[in-house]
């Protein structure tokens, strides 16, 4: 889950929205993009994720393999998506349950998910993990290596050019080597 949130552009909602389905076809083998569900790209077209990141693929699997392995969740097709049930959730609490979602008036929040992010944050250093640091960390490190801000801003489905830049241009790790240098 937490490949997702730093090396995607989705936010927890988004993440929390995820099915088997989405991630797996039939074969039992990843897709190559899927749509991402409850929120357009700033045109209003449907925003969708490639699976083009070996690095996050590889931990896909694993968390697939070890989802068969423990028997959780599983589907009714056993030579069908690995075994899993493609139209349930992709991450599941430690209960084996989707993570709840929480509404108010028309929006909708995933409190679970972002405290369980905000833990391992936490636990891995982070001094004040906030819901958006998986999108800054996303758009930095690719606007780090050359990622135009048009590009950037299609990939996180921001309405406007300002919110991106804002995302990008307040990098913590590039104000602490200002900071380092400036003396």
């Amino acid at each position: 889950m937490l490949a997702f949130f730093l090396g995607t552009p989705l936010s927890t909602l988004e993440i929390n929205r995820i099915q088997l389905g989405d991630v797996i076809g039939k074969s039992g083998s990843l897709n190559h993009q899927f749509d991402i569900r409850g929120k357009a790209d700033y045109h209003g077209d449907t925003r969708f994720y490639c699976l083009s990141n070996m690095r996050i693929n590889t931990l896909i699997n694993n968390y697939l393999d070890y989802r068969v392995r423990n028997k959780i969740c599983r589907g009714n097709n056993p030579d069908q998506y690995r075994g899993l049930e493609p139209n349930d959730a992709f991450f599941i609490s430690y209960q084996n349950r989707p993570f709840s979602l929480i509404r108010q008036g028309d929006k909708y929040r995933c409190d679970a998910i972002n405290r369980h992010i905000k833990q391992l944050l936490r636990q891995g250093g982070v001094e004040k993990p906030s819901i958006l640091s998986g999108k800054r960390t996303f758009a930095v490190n690719l606007h780090t290596q050359g990622c135009d801000i048009a590009h950037l801003m299609a990939m996180l489905g921001d309405r406007s050019e300002e919110t991106t830049r804002r995302l990008v241009e307040t990098n913590p790790v590039s104000m602490a080597a200002i900071a380092a240098n400036a003396f």
